[in-house]
């Protein structure tokens, strides 16, 4: 399923270059079926997706949904010579991409005129991922260590 789901994000990552850029395709084309064997051109077709974006100016909803697809691609690509059992689309994977994809098209929702944003954003991000690792921490004091039985 690992590798049909990469197969199917692939080729949805190329199609969708395809219609913001014509030109870029056929690289994106050749680098996402690399990239069935060699995880680096997988890596390298979404970089040719983003500097189509980049290149294009794309709206946020054009750009928030090959972001998905990348995500996708990249998460299925990766393992797909993982061990049995590694399964990359799990419901935290997904919904994970899904809020975050959601809170950068509300980010661009907010007005332009507001010239401390970009001095900010770094600080929230860093203040929002110490509340979720501070979340996931135990705060249980350590077990003691018994000595060591004499020799």
């Amino acid at each position: 399923m690992t590798r049909f789901l990469a197969v199917l994000s692939g080729l949805l990552l190329a199609f969708a270059v395809t219609l913001v850029e014509p030109w870029p395709a056929l690289p994106a084309l050749i680098l996402v079926m690399a990239g069935w064997r060699w995880r680096v051109c997988a890596v390298g077709a979404v970089l040719v997706a983003l500097g189509t974006l980049a290149f294009a100016d794309t709206g946020a909803l054009v750009a928030g949904s090959i972001g998905l697809v990348a995500t996708t691609y990249l998460l299925n690509t990766a393992t797909v010579s993982a061990p049995v059992g590694v399964v990359p689309t799990t419901i935290p994977s997904v919904g994970g991409a899904l809020v975050f994809t959601v809170a950068a098209g509300v980010a661009t929702l907010l007005p332009t005129g507001l010239a401390w944003i970009p001095v900010a954003a770094p600080i929230a991000v860093i203040l929002l991922y110490a509340l979720v690792i501070r979340g996931l921490a135990d705060d249980r004091p350590a077990a003691p260590v018994a000595p060591a039985p004499p020799e």
